[in-house]
């Protein structure tokens, strides 16, 4: 009769544990729309891809994709950063599965070094 041995118990949890963790991050939504606090920013995140949308009074809404977007992933969030009219924006989204006004924001920097910090409201889509 053939018996296991603890090793082999501990082997087979530690991929079980292992396989739910790389589940559950691959679950994460793949579009997320977030907004300011009154609007005057908003876009949806698709996968590596940004689409920022704005309302112009003349022409009604308009939207500009930003493609070049480097993701930097933190433990259950991201960050997203990337250059629009010339301003770098950092997106930060603290847990991609319980998004938080608080932990969530947007951070735009002027070529001079400004920067002017946005909380975010975002929501899967």
């Amino acid at each position: 009769m053939r018996t296991i041995n603890l090793t082999h118990i501990f082997a087979i949890v530690g991929m079980l544990f292992a396989l739910n963790i790389f589940g559950k991050a691959q679950a994460a939504p793949k579009n997320i729309f977030c907004e300011t606090a009154f609007g005057e920013k908003t876009f949806l995140i698709e996968g590596d891809r940004v689409v920022f949308s704005k309302e112009h009074a003349e022409q009604g809404r308009s939207i500009s994709s930003i493609d070049q977007v480097r993701t930097e992933k933190r433990h259950k969030g991201f960050d997203k950063v990337l250059f629009k009219d010339g301003l770098k924006h950092r997106i930060h989204v603290d847990n991609a599965t319980e998004f938080s006004e608080i932990n969530d924001y947007m951070v735009i920097t002027s070529p001079k070094g400004h920067e002017m910090t946005y909380p975010l409201s975002c929501r899967k889509s």
